[in-house]
């Protein structure tokens, strides 16, 4: 059984030239926007973990797009993402290292 989340911390490890502008949402509808500074960090909480989550991450003239938590897929209490230019690095406390993926777009 996988453990379910209820929030994530979206590491900002891509870009120094602008802040990371985050945005996230799931079939309930979007969250809000936020932004994280470089080598900073920003939490967000969940109401519903059995529904998978979808953020775009946008900085100077970039935009991407990854589902940030699939229940089927990711196993945590908090979700801890570092985004780096080649894609997002989920931080698997659970099982132990971090296991990067590429962007959908």
């Amino acid at each position: 059984m996988n453990a379910k989340a209820d929030e994530f911390v979206v590491h900002n490890n891509a870009t120094r030239t602008s802040p990371l502008n985050v945005t996230c949402g799931n079939s309930d509808g979007d969250f809000p926007s936020f932004f994280v500074d470089y080598g900073d960090k920003h939490p967000f909480e969940i109401e519903d973990a059995s529904l998978n989550i979808n953020c775009f991450f946008r900085w100077t003239g970039v935009i991407h797009k990854f589902q940030i938590y699939d229940n089927g897929r990711d196993q945590c209490v908090t979700c801890n993402w570092n985004i780096i230019p080649d894609g997002p690095c989920f931080q698997d406390e659970l099982r132990g290292g971090e296991q990067c993926y590429p962007w959908y777009s």
